[in-house]
């Protein structure tokens, strides 16, 4: 349990480094947010590796795919569950407009959306195709086209950047979407999918997944930005999961 958080904790005191050095005085003006900050992003870690840990919790097994992708519904089912608990009894503070769990979105904003998403359905499709095949497996097809966007987005997407807001503008259009150091800052939690301690604690980094995970979640973050809402972002992370793995598997 302990090298399972060690990771999380890890990568936690990289982010807060970074947020020192772009902005100390604003973290001490605004400590509550960064303390809900990293109040959130622990809570979405401790669900998870909770359920992963103590098979008593999980709501049906965990699966081992191909010996390195363990799936499973419960830890993000948990960490949904609690997050949105939490952001409503902290509604005045985050309105969960500004976190983007609306389906209203910005004018002119749906088609460029859907153009992004099919974009990435064929570009994961195209990574999976060359990357390691594997066994065919329809449970981990429909958990990957549901609960990681489901979870992932509503944390990394809505909830974190819109504490980080409070310490940062928004500086760049983009593609007519509105950026900050928000979505910058958050789309380094890219690091969660390859940087990593052992049992022995010992470090371990796969370049590559993190290149894709920052790269997709920069995307994600875009298309947040785009339409003010979760919606899409929630639909493009499915499409890029589940297509990068279908591919892999046919």
């Amino acid at each position: 349990m302990k090298a399972t958080l060690s990771s999380p904790s890890l990568i936690a005191v990289i982010i807060f480094l970074i947020l020192l050095m772009g902005g100390q005085r604003k973290i001490i003006h605004q400590y509550k947010y960064v303390v809900l900050f990293f109040l959130f992003y622990f809570i979405d870690n401790l669900a998870i590796a909770l359920a992963n840990h103590y098979p008593n919790l999980q709501i049906t097994p965990n699966h081992l795919w191909e010996g390195f992708l363990l799936w499973g519904w419960s830890g993000k089912i948990y960490s949904i569950i609690s997050i949105l608990f939490l952001l409503y009894a902290i509604r005045s503070v985050l309105p969960f407009e500004k976190i983007g769990l609306t389906i209203r979105q910005h004018q002119g904003s749906i088609v460029p959306s859907i153009v992004v998403i099919l974009l990435i359905a064929l570009g994961s499709s195209a990574i999976g195709f060359l990357s390691p095949k594997g066994r065919f497996d329809p449970g981990l097809l429909l958990y990957l086209a549901i609960l990681p966007g489901l979870n992932e987005e509503l944390v990394y997407r809505g909830v974190l950047p819109a504490c980080l807001d409070k310490l940062f503008h928004r500086k760049w259009d983009i593609a007519s979407a509105k950026i900050g150091w928000s979505a910058i800052i958050t789309t380094m939690f890219g690091l969660l999918h390859g940087l990593w301690l052992n049992d022995r604690f010992e470090l371990h980094i796969e370049i590559a997944w993190i290149r894709n995970a920052m790269f997709s979640g920069f995307i994600f973050a875009w298309l947040r930005e785009r339409t003010g809402s979760l919606t899409m972002p929630i639909l493009a992370h499915g499409a890029w999961d589940f297509f990068l793995f279908l591919s892999r598997m046919i």
